[in-house]
């Protein structure tokens, strides 16, 4: 089992919706961060396979639960 204060990536995309996903979590008081932002914008192939979705939203595993409804509620809400 993971400890509370492990960190666990949650969310996988681009750079703009990964910041999105990040300000959506910090605004909800769960402490999130990006892992691969500039290398994400600037040679997402290093980081990601094909460069696709290669910026990491990571928080705390005690706020799993709470961030996957939030991160659900903002894929509902971007058109297909």
């Amino acid at each position: 089992m993971e400890k509370d204060t492990n960190l666990i990536e949650i969310y996988r995309g681009n750079s703009v919706n990964s910041e999105i996903i990040k300000d959506i979590l910090n605004d909800n008081g769960i402490i999130a961060s990006l892992k691969n932002q500039l290398m994400g914008s600037i040679a997402p192939f290093y980081v990601a396979a094909g460069g696709i979705d290669p910026v990491g939203v990571e928080i705390f595993a005690r706020d799993r639960e709470k961030s996957f409804a939030l991160i659900e509620a903002f894929n509902k809400s971007i058109p297909e």
